[in-house]
């Protein structure tokens, strides 16, 4: 076989040698101060650092060539290597796979040299460089070949199998037509922009109106990239666990028609865990020995020749083989050519898939729902520290392990810290952050690790270290707030400019294409998602006929101070809606507060079937609302809030919807928080209130109005109430292809009636 197999040694040792059970790992120290340990170790070492070190071998007819990095090196007639690790708390023997990865330098040191025998050490240090402990070991020529072989045949037949499945797949995408008997319209030339954007290694941001069909419009020319090595791998991003049924549908169906790529969906843990007990071999016998069994629950999965490795399939293997799903899931993620996944496994620092974003740029990401990326990587970014929490865990685990203990102890100093935090009025935003408040929370945090097989030390965790991260990138883009609820206090680290991080994360992939139907205005969002000059707009106008949907403003004050007076008239309206044109309708509301105000004020005698939205529904309860307005024969009214549930990401084509109201123009509640996020866009981009709030407001607008119109079929009414939609700021927002019309709403249900 002629091609070359590239691997670096901590891949090869990941792949190789792994301890038997599933044992959580707290990273905190990597996460958060790994690489000044290194620093600090090598400093004023008198051999060499970071030298690269490469070899080629043979080995059961595949040549693999392994490469890495010594972080330490003396050379002489028995050469030393360290590898060193940080550790709060160095364990009592060098653990197996950092033991592996010193034995691999030291191999290839000994093929290089040709020298009898080389020595390694293990050291495990602390954030100054210093010596916790050594594991030392001196290995012959002869003993360092024969492991590193037994690791490399491992390695050797995986990468042969991988190997074939390539020129398989790539033979099938190559002769892939596309899903469909014909394009859309604008299909194509979005179709064009995507695989120019991989080929180039940009970012892509389109803006594709709902029924472009743009998951098979993005997914076919990434299938096509992949199949003639411009990318290596496809991972498409949602917001929602149910926008992923469109990218799935249009995977099967391209799979039906010959396509042998492997594609899996990753789910979150909490969804896959059939237990409710600790990720722990002391308490859950699928974390026991689960990476003996894997291995052949992957060989038994790639010889089902399925479709799409779902959340349902992952679950019945590993049931079958006593895995953690959740795990699994991450292993077959190695192996797939699509990944599906939800937008923190790309973005949170502590979600992050860390195998993929941290160690390989030769992928490509397709980010659906992208108008969400910023406020969900903001919030990722953002760290929280909120004092009832606290309060909570702290009693919580006083009665269950006393108060003698440093968990309690250091919880009680930083509870104590939190509530004497002065507070003008409800939110006040600080200059800089409390006098020792990283280092009380750092304490937590280590006491916390200490005790982690104790309960709720998991979620003290949880809340510590988002905190510190943000504390440790902390700079003129972040707020520091507090917030004051009687005694207590929530000191939140504010993320005011995601865009940089976004930017960074996909600086050098092979191309990334966000997309969404309310990507708009498309340059100030990109903007804010971190894209440059460099990087490429491109928008399609909507595929549908335009006179099927009118839209009618109403000149109606929805400001706060005006809601009692108003909601009078809006009641009136839903009413003369319903009677010119009666049917299925949603009427979106910015609070809950409003809709329970205009509630007041409809009569329900007048009304169908009503239907509200509560603060708290369940995915049961979300069914069945939505069940209610799909079976086709009552007429329903559902009273919704504008960005919640039911204002995007559901469809609900034909007579299923034919109104939507939305009252007002979905601006945030002002605030601390958005008053700070408006000052930051202000300095970086201009005008402050448009990118903080007129534009994510008028997102959920267009979000919610693009409910009533799913086909080239539907027909329907939008109404705009809110005197704003007459001023051009407003105005200039809405799809250029929207017939506005300020006359009666009797007089357009007519017209409409007419038409259709």
């Amino acid at each position: 076989m002629e091609e070359i197999f590239k691997i670096s040694v901590r891949e090869l040792v990941a792949f190789s040698c792994f301890e038997p059970d599933i044992i959580p790992a707290v990273d905190t120290d990597a996460m958060l101060t790994g690489a000044q340990a290194h620093r600090a170790r090598q400093a004023d070492y008198a051999g060499e650092t970071e030298r690269i070190i490469r070899h080629v071998y043979q080995i059961e007819g595949a040549c693999i060539q392994v490469f890495g990095r010594m972080d330490a090196f003396v050379d002489g007639e028995i050469p030393f290597v360290e590898e060193i690790k940080l550790c709060c708390f160095p364990p009592e023997a060098a653990r197996t796979e950092h033991r592996a990865q010193a034995l691999c330098y030291a191999a290839m040191l000994a093929e290089e040299k040709g020298c009898e025998a080389v020595e390694i050490s293990i050291c495990y240090v602390n954030e100054a460089g210093e010596v916790q402990r050594s594991f030392d070991e001196r290995l012959s020529a002869q003993t360092l070949k024969t492991e590193m072989n037994a690791m490399l045949a491992l390695y050797a037949r995986f990468a042969v199998r991988e190997f074939l499945h390539r020129q398989q797949r790539n033979q099938s995408l190559n002769a892939l037509a596309f899903p469909f008997q014909s394009y859309r319209k604008g299909q194509r030339e979005l179709a064009a922009q995507v695989y120019t954007a991989i080929s180039r290694k940009k970012r892509l941001f389109a803006s594709l109106p709902t029924g472009t069909g743009k998951s098979a419009a993005v997914l076919y020319p990434a299938l096509k990239a992949l199949g003639t090595g411009l990318t290596e791998r496809v991972v498409y991003l949602t917001a929602r666990n149910t926008a992923r049924q469109s990218p799935l549908n249009a995977l099967v169906r391209m799979s039906a028609q010959g396509m042998k790529a492997r594609s899996c969906v990753l789910t979150a843990r909490e969804k896959l865990c059939p237990t409710l007990s600790r990720c722990h071999p002391d308490d859950c016998p699928r974390a026991k020995g689960h990476y003996l069994r894997q291995g052949d629950a992957i060989e038994a999965l790639l010889s089902m020749d399925a479709a799409v490795w779902d959340e349902q399939l992952i679950l019945e293997i590993a049931q079958k083989y006593t895995l953690c799903p959740f795990e699994f899931s991450l292993a077959l993620s190695e192996i797939a050519d699509v990944i599906l996944m939800d937008l923190n496994y790309a973005f949170d620092p502590f979600a992050q898939l860390k195998r993929l974003f941290q160690r390989q740029k030769n992928f490509t990401l397709l980010v659906d729902e992208a108008h969400h990326t910023v406020d969900r990587v903001r919030d990722n970014l953002s760290g929280v520290l909120d004092s009832r929490e606290l309060g909570r865990i702290r009693a919580d685990y006083g009665k269950q392990y006393g108060r003698k203990n440093g968990v309690y102890r250091s919880l009680t100093t930083l509870l104590h810290a939190l509530r004497n935090l002065e507070c003008a009025g409800n939110e006040t935003v600080l200059g800089k952050p409390p006098e020792g408040i990283a280092s009380q929370t750092q304490a937590v945090l280590d006491e916390a690790v200490a005790a982690v097989a104790q309960a709720g030390m998991q979620n003290l965790i949880r809340l510590c270290l988002p905190f510190l991260y943000a504390h440790e990138h902390l700079d003129e883009d972040y707020a520091i707030l507090v917030e004051k609820h009687g005694k207590e206090r929530t000191l939140t680290l504010y993320c005011l400019l995601p865009g940089k991080e976004i930017g960074r994360i996909t600086r050098g992939l092979r191309g990334t294409v966000f997309f969404s139907a309310t990507l708009n205005p498309l340059p100030a969002m990109k903007r804010m998602l971190g894209g440059t000059d460099e990087d490429a707009c491109f928008a399609l106008p909507s595929p549908f006929p335009p006179e099927r949907l009118r839209v009618i403003r109403r000149r109606i004050n929805t400001r706060f101070e005006r809601r009692e007076e108003s909601a009078a008239q809006i009641a009136q309206i839903i009413h003369e809606l319903l009677e010119a044109h009666p049917g299925n309708t949603l009427v979106f509301f910015p609070s809950y507060a409003y809709l329970n105000l205009v509630s007041g004020r409809l009569d329900i005698d007048r009304l169908p079937e009503l239907w509200v939205q509560r603060r708290e529904m369940g995915e049961e309860d979300r069914d069945a609302f939505l069940s209610a307005f799909s079976d086709g024969h009552t007429v329903r009214v559902g009273l919704c809030v504008l960005g919640g549930l039911f204002s995007e990401g559901i469809d609900l084509p034909g007579n299923q919807l034919v109104n939507a109201v939305i009252v007002g123009v979905g601006l945030p509640v002002p605030c601390a928080r958005i008053n700070a996020v408006r000052a930051c866009y202000q300095t970086h981009f201009g005008d402050g209130f448009a990118y903080a709030c007129r534009i994510p407001g008028m997102q959920k607008v267009l979000q919610a109005a693009g409910r009533v119109i799913r086909s080239e079929t539907d027909s329907g009414i939008v109404l705009l109430l809110d005197e704003r939609y007459h001023q051009w700021e407003y105005a200039s927002m809405l799809p250029a292809e929207w017939q506005v019309s300020d006359g009666s709403i009797a007089q357009v249900a007519l017209a409409l009636e007419e038409l259709v």
